[in-house]
């Protein structure tokens, strides 16, 4: 299924690689967001997958940290109401609620982010609770109760250039005012919930084949601080789409492409790039119109 033609696909072109590129977010569009790509059967996947990996591995995708207990509660409470009044979900509060229960009834992944120095300037903040069924390439276990710096360490250059806006933002947000932000990637599998790299062996493929290969992924990551503990609630709307449906819209592909090209060594080796860009020619050349 291609996008129709009055869906607005994500703004790649505006999305630097080291770069918050925060907005607001409307509440009614916070939680149960849909499909970045128009994919009206993406949701039904994502839940039907969460199921699974709630039964087959809990332990890997759901930790609260003792100290986070009490904005884990919080957060669930805050998730509860506003499913309730912007989707009108029965999701009654009982006692044995958690991010785990919540989360298992919409796409987005939760984490609550912690401070370290409540009203503080020099507030740090730390991974305490999570339900994370949809990794990008990192495990929760190596991430939890971690600070920004540390979760973030494998990314070149975030300690210098994004770690000090992210505390600050963090920091300084309001409560209840909602933001968001985007961020994109490029992986060959078909796969939400990749907590590790999948390399694929080298061999001339048709563009065709690259088409069904090569998937583009959308994160749509926002962010809600809770009036009492101070804690941040971060959701994470994960859309995930292959070549082959943006035949009608190469132009996309085409401006992933150009984005990798302007990333520097490190990041285009952190993004994993180099599985990825000869595939991504190869169709674009077939399906991007040329110009004489």
């Amino acid at each position: 299924m291609n996008p129709p033609e009055q869906f607005s696909l994500p703004p790649v072109h505006k999305l630097p690689a080291l770069n918050l590129g925060l907005r607001p977010c409307a509440p009614s569009d916070w939680l149960d967001a849909p499909d970045a790509f128009g994919d009206d059967l993406m949701r039904t996947r994502q839940l039907a997958e969460k199921r699974h990996l709630i039964a087959e591995q809990k332990s890997k995708i759901y930790a609260c940290l003792p100290d986070a207990q009490a904005a884990e509660t919080e957060a669930t409470a805050a998730l509860i109401e506003h499913l309730h009044i912007y989707h009108q979900h029965s999701l009654p509060s009982k006692k044995t609620d958690s991010l785990l229960s919540v989360s298992a009834r919409i796409p987005e992944d939760i984490l609550i982010m912690l401070p370290t120095a409540k009203g503080s300037s020099n507030a740090d903040w730390v991974l305490g609770a999570a339900s994370l069924c949809f990794p990008s390439h990192w495990r929760l276990q190596d991430k939890m109760g971690k600070s920004i710096r540390a979760i973030h360490s494998p990314v070149p250059d975030f300690a210098e250039v994004l770690a000090r806006p992210v505390i600050r933002f963090f920091t300084n947000m309001q409560t209840g005012r909602l933001s968001q932000r985007l961020n994109w990637s490029v992986q060959t599998e078909d796969k939400l919930h990749t907590p590790h790299h999948t390399p694929i062996k080298f061999s001339r493929r048709t563009a065709n084949e690259w088409g069904n290969i090569i998937h583009i992924r959308i994160e749509r990551q926002c962010f809600f601080k809770l009036p009492v503990t101070g804690a941040i609630i971060f959701s994470i709307r994960t859309s995930l789409a292959p070549l082959s449906k943006f035949q009608e819209t190469p132009e996309f592909p085409h401006t992933v492409l150009q984005q990798t090209e302007k990333l520097s060594e490190a990041f285009y080796s952190y993004k994993n790039l180099s599985n990825t860009e000869e595939g991504l020619r190869i169709w674009i050349d077939k399906y991007m119109p040329q110009t004489t």
